[in-house]
């Protein structure tokens, strides 16, 4: 009996020891588009509801709300001051009074640690719309406060500007009454104004859409109260990435990256770029940010059967998805209900049997970011499932040259660099994707009597701080440089430490200089050597990488640096140089 009891209680344990727990696997995805579900284009909504309400996408915008207020402060001689305004689009950014001729009288800094957010007055009929209301206080002096006094009227206005994005919300003309000692703020309703809607410039209907197939598309929206109060917006839409897809009773489950919807209650952040979301099945509709976080409407199609959570398949969760090879190896572990099959139209893949699982090879992956499939039949439906990856360019070459100033001196510059992917063969978090190797070589094309001739010969052990690609991941790093120093008739060796950093420009009009920036440093304490010694030397130069086609990955490399090399016995003449480069870059 009691035999009986304990294999009762430890067979069920077994059974559980041999499945493998889902925080050992990694899902593979049901693409949204190739899983019955239709992503429609994103588009920009407005509507103008009556002569002081409008709303953009979910977000209501009452100008009524956009006002102040004002009170003796405790402190002497100063204000208390109280600003309101519909809180969905602008919750940091700068406020500014403006006087009668648009000038400045009072300018701050918005941010959200700041500005209060409480709950507003739903439109009726529009409960759906978000009615949120910011409020930002501050203490004026009361010399401003006397100054406003005199004015015919005066707005307040919150805006947020960068590089292609535009959003304003101006109140109407307000002024200053006093009534019984006490200062009143008050609505200017000489002038009554036309409520309408404009988009790039010419007035339109009170409610429209417009449809954003792509970021390069442009919106610009005013919108204007009777009262006077406007907004205005310039967007585009932001790209994202609908990765997955099941359903969940009445809602389906929305994996994806890229563009975050604009409520952020209803997001479940699953890493740094991956969010998911519930949405109704009847109505599948989310407003995604576009740039500046306009909310853009994002409706779907339901086509057919979605997919279900058990006929999803998983892989390891260490299996690789970034490499510098042209092959991968996935162990699959097949879903809880249906049948996986490799895709018909990838003849470089290869699914077999081993073990409990299936092996899943896949063949010429190309370089760059790519998708691979996999079928699952599930009773009468047939689904798709994805896996990413990304294929790195871990070699480079280049050829160039470099004149100096002041020596006007002119060289050949060509090396190359060397990304491997496990260090020493060890694949670990500390080996995989950190480490290279560069090897550059300067070869001086004229000469002056007054400086030293040599060529420069430089091998560098590289360590990325991120694991990650060359020129694709940004990172910052260190080096261990050895350079030697070839004269006439002799050279010398030195050793040294290095440090450089990569990034990709984010202002637009830096992107249309450079793709990627790389700032480095050496320095050489000091060398061997027979005939002559480098007592010290450093460089530390700025260098600019600009992609010449989108498929291939030549560059113009082009830059800036300064270097200082002293010698034992020393050069006539060994004063700081200014380095200007270029070069044509080859990665592959």
């Amino acid at each position: 009996m009691k035999l009986f009891t304990v294999l009762a209680f430890l067979l069920p344990l077994t059974a559980l020891a041999q499945q493998k727990p889902k925080s050992d696997l990694k899902p593979l995805h049901f693409q949204a588009d190739k899983n019955n579900l239709q992503v429609l284009p994103q588009r920009f909504e407005y509507s103008l509801w009556d002569e002081d309400r409008l709303s953009v996408g979910d977000i209501l915008i009452d100008s009524t709300q956009v006002t102040f207020s004002l009170e003796p402060a405790e402190k002497k001689n100063q204000y208390r001051i109280r600003f309101t305004w519909p809180a969905g689009l602008l919750k940091e950014g700068q406020l500014a009074i403006k006087n009668n001729t648009g000038k400045a009288i009072l300018a701050t800094e918005l941010d959200k640690e700041t500005v209060k957010i409480s709950r507003g007055t739903p439109m009726e009929g529009r409960e759906n719309l978000r009615s949120d209301i910011a409020s930002f206080s501050t203490n004026v002096d009361s010399k401003i406060v006397d100054d406003m006094r005199y004015l015919p009227f005066m707005v307040f206005c919150i805006y947020r500007e960068t590089e292609g994005t535009r959003l304003y919300l101006c109140s109407k003309e307000l002024y200053l009454s006093s009534q019984k000692g006490q200062l009143a703020v008050k609505p200017r309703n000489l002038n009554k104004k036309e409520a309408h809607v404009e988009i790039n410039g010419a007035t339109v209907g009170n409610q429209g859409i417009i449809y954003l197939n792509d970021r390069s598309e442009a919106v610009n929206f005013r919108g204007q109260t009777q009262s006077g109060s406007f907004l205005e917006i310039e967007t585009r839409r932001n790209d994202v990435d609908f990765k997955d897809v099941v359903e969940n009773g009445n809602s389906l489950i929305l994996t994806a990256s890229g563009a975050e919807p604009a409520d952020e209650k209803k997001v479940r952040k699953i890493s740094a770029t991956e969010w998911q979301i519930a949405l109704p099945k009847e109505r599948p509709i989310v407003y995604l940010k576009g740039e500046g976080d306009i909310p853009m409407r994002q409706e779907f199609n339901i086509k057919g059967p979605l997919p279900q959570e058990s006929f999803r398949p998983y892989v390891g969760a260490k299996s690789a998805s970034k490499t510098y090879a042209s092959s991968l190896a996935l162990q699959v572990t097949p879903p809880a209900e249906g049948q996986i099959s490799p895709d018909a139209q990838d003849e470089k893949a290869r699914l077999e049997q081993q073990g409990n699982g299936l092996r899943w090879s896949l063949t010429g992956i190309p370089s760059g970011e790519g998708r691979r499939y996999l079928n699952v039949k599930a009773g009468e439906n047939n689904y798709v499932v994805s896996y990413d990856t990304e294929r790195g360019a871990p070699y480079a070459l280049y050829l160039g040259g470099r004149y100096q100033l002041p020596s006007g001196l002119f060289s050949a510059n060509f090396g190359g660099q060397w990304w491997i992917e496990n260090f020493l063969a060890v694949n670990s978090s500390w080996s995989r994707f950190h480490w290279g190797l560069a090897l550059d070589h300067q070869q001086h094309l004229t000469s002056k009597d007054d400086y030293a001739k040599v060529d420069l010969t430089t091998l560098e052990l590289l360590w990325r701080a991120k694991a990650g690609f060359n020129m694709v991941d940004e990172t910052w790093g260190l080096s261990l440089p050895i350079q030697m120093v070839r004269a006439e008739s002799d050279s010398a060796t030195m050793f040294g430490l290095g440090a450089f950093w990569q990034k990709q420009p984010t202002q637009r009009t830096l992107a249309r200089l450079m793709s990627w920036s790389e700032v480095k440093l050496q320095y050489f304490p000091s060398s061997s050597g027979s005939n002559f010694k480098v007592k010290s030397a450093y460089r530390l130069g700025a260098d600019a990488y600009k992609k010449l086609s989108p498929k291939a990955n030549w560059y113009l490399k082009y830059g800036a640096a300064l270097s200082q090399y002293k010698y034992d016995p020393a050069a006539s003449k060994e004063d700081l140089q200014l380095d200007l480069t270029a070069a044509a870059h080859w990665q592959f």
